[in-house]
Formats: C-alpha cells, structure tokens, sequence
C-alpha cells in the first residue's frame, strides 16, 4: 500500500511590479524552511503578467498531519522573521486542498 500525500494547491495574486522580489523570498526564505517542515513543491508558475503566482504544496500524510505540519511551521520563529521580509506583493492568497481525478 502506497503512503498517503496531501496536496494543496495554493494561488497567491500579486503586485506585478513587486512579483519579482517576491518570488525571489519564496525560493530563498520560504521553500527552504517549509522543507524543513516536510512539505514540497511539486511546482510552481508565474502567470506572464506576473499578477499570480500558482502552485502545488505536497506533504507526506493526511490531510490532518498537513494542517498540524502547517501550524508549527507558521508558529516558528523562523517563519514569523521571514513574515517580516516579506515584499508587499501579495494581494491575497487562495488556498485548496486537491486530488487528482485522473
């Protein structure tokens, strides 16, 4: 029996003028620490206008490990630093627990 993932999908509309920078957090600061908490990214794109950034966040177990996996990583102090830094592109985030239906 194969181990259980969760996945959401995760949309973050931004600030065009900023998406670079903020991209540029995200993969320095962010990925590495939600690493650390055992999530990944399965991928991740950057619309053409750079108004959304869109990508799939995996994590090993259910979706109840997931959240209680969230919870300490947007506890850490690590996280609340990096919360700190964080550009001022992020307009909204939209966030959704998925599967495949393929």
């Amino acid at each position: 029996m194969g181990r259980t993932h969760t996945y959401q999908l995760r949309r973050y509309e931004l600030a065009p003028q900023l998406a670079d920078e903020f991209l540029r957090w995200v993969k320095q600061d962010v990925m590495p620490l939600r690493n650390q908490y055992g999530f990944g990214a399965e991928w991740m794109y950057l619309s053409e206008d750079k108004t959304e950034l869109t990508w799939l966040c995996s994590y090993q177990g259910d979706q109840q490990s997931f959240l209680a996996a969230e919870k300490q990583y947007s506890e850490s102090d690590e996280r609340k630093a990096f919360a700190e830094t964080m550009p001022k592109a992020l307009i909204k985030a939209h966030t959704s627990f998925v599967s495949s239906v393929f």
